[in-house]
């Protein structure tokens, strides 16, 4: 797994590691301990070596950005996929590969289109939606020339170390600071956007089920598929810290999102629904 050790990443090994049907190998820039790897997934030699060292049956390939400079996104959001892709079949290995995409893809979505199918237009409106656009096309293409490729695409992940770059991560940080006195309110932008949430703990059994039972070429969410205000989730993430909603200032100002918001996006999870009951039959046998 590249990204192993960011919040998705721990949850995934996490997973893997309790059901014990594997040997999970964890690789990122700061990897360490008997099982990880340290591998800059955007250095071509390193990818190469990391696969000559392990040549893993599935490649679970978390690693990303969501850098605002077009250089850096493109390399860790779009390149990296492709070397990882070219090297896989350069070394005729018979890896499948799980390249986890992300709602933002799926850009101007009008509410009335929900629940988002896989199959959905992709009209993103972000430097990150676009280049994650970019990987899902990408993995397409490796997969009509015969790679055993697939995309998770996830929605908005909920739970410990989300990154600060994305709402959860930034009201959590600012929870943190009201606690520890450092901060008397919690500042957001406007809340009435209507999104998709899943904990990083069921997201990870997901992404697994895909791994293992998901066919070739084709993208399966990674989601609840129960739509939720951006006010609902931030007054349940103060109600776990005891905290009221007073503390709460919202104003367009104190958002970091520029450009489109879309109002509302979640998703239809009846492809991944299929095959979480396969994943789950396999494992009573």
């Amino acid at each position: 797994m590249t990204g192993a050790t960011g919040a998705l990443g721990r949850a995934v090994m996490a997973f893997l590691k309790d059901a014990g049907s594997c040997r999970a190998i964890g690789a990122s820039r700061h990897a360490g301990g008997p099982d990880g790897l340290t591998l800059d997934v955007c250095d071509a030699r390193q990818l190469a070596e990391a696969l000559r060292q392990v040549r893993p049956d599935v490649i679970l390939h978390f690693a990303g950005n969501y850098s605002t400079d077009f250089e850096q996104a493109f390399a860790a959001n779009v390149n990296a996929s492709r070397l990882l892709l070219e090297a896989v079949q350069q070394q005729g290995l018979r890896t499948r590969v799980v390249l986890v995409g992300s709602a933002a893809e799926y850009g101007a979505v009008q509410p009335e289109e929900n629940p988002i199918r896989e199959d959905h237009a992709l009209n993103p409106v972000s430097l990150y939606g676009l280049t994650k656009a970019w990987q899902s096309q990408l993995a397409r293409l490796y997969a009509l020339r015969g790679a055993d490729v697939l995309v998770a695409r996830i929605f908005n992940a909920q739970g410990p170390g989300i990154s600060e770059q994305l709402f959860i991560g930034r009201v959590q940080q600012q929870i943190d600071a009201v606690l520890s006195g450092r901060q008397s309110e919690i500042r957001v932008g406007p809340l009435s956007a209507v999104r998709d949430y899943i904990s990083t703990a069921e997201a990870a059994r997901q992404v697994a089920a895909i791994a293992a039972c998901g066919e070739s070429g084709e993208v399966y969410h990674v989601a609840s598929g129960v739509p939720v205000t951006m006010r609902e989730v931030l007054a349940r993430q103060l109600a776990r810290h005891g905290l009221d909603f007073s503390l709460v200032q919202e104003a367009a100002e104190f958002s970091n999102r520029t450009g489109y918001d879309v109002p509302a996006i979640y998703a239809d999870t009846t492809k991944t629904a299929r095959v979480l009951a396969a994943f789950d039959a396999a494992a009573r046998v």
